[in-house]
């Protein structure tokens, strides 16, 4: 006897309870669960956030989102990923959209955490790039190390002495790759 799984919708995503360190994506319909982070990889994220907070918002450049935003990537079935930071560019997301919208983000930042192995971060980054992300930061706070993917160019691994950059997506950003780390060296 055959069991058939129900398959679950952006739209039902949207509305499940959270709470107990629990998170949720969605990849073709089905449920993925997400186990808590912890603290290492939360400070991080809101470094990397801060950082390019300072930069964009200042100059209402985008829209910069964390803490798992969801985006809406393919639909019947559905896939809602989220990233721990994202940037999409100016005028991208129609005005009035609610719940997920349809769309990749520009830049998307993936922190790893205790639970995630290096080929699980490059994985993510791999997705990313091949539903139309324009560039994708894994950062490691284990070695405090950002590697860096664009389409159709080999990973760029960037140590805590080097400088990053936004590229063509934010031009004129620039900082050191330990402040995306820690508050001062």
């Amino acid at each position: 006897m055959t069991t058939l799984r129900r398959l679950i919708t952006a739209d039902e995503l949207l509305t499940m309870p959270k709470g107990y360190g629990k998170r949720y994506e969605l990849i073709l319909g089905e449920l993925i669960e997400r186990p808590s982070s912890g603290n290492a990889k939360a400070v991080v994220v809101a470094m990397i956030a801060t950082v390019l907070g300072k930069f964009v918002l200042p100059q209402n450049y985008g829209e910069l989102a964390a803490g798992d935003p969801g985006y809406l990537l393919e639909i019947e079935p559905d896939t809602v990923r989220a990233p721990d930071v994202a940037w999409i560019a100016p005028g991208r997301i129609p005005e009035g959209t609610t719940g997920y919208p349809n769309l990749v983000p520009d830049l998307i930042v993936e922190v790893k955490s205790h639970l995630d192995a290096f080929p699980d971060l490059r994985r993510k980054a791999e997705m990313w790039l091949s539903f139309g992300a324009r560039l994708v930061w894994a950062a490691d706070p284990e070695t405090t190390t950002i590697t860096v993917y664009r389409p159709d160019t080999e990973p760029l691994e960037l140590g805590e002495d080097d400088t990053i950059d936004g590229g063509d997506l934010l031009p004129d950003f620039t900082t050191p790759v330990w402040s995306l780390f820690r508050w001062q060296r």
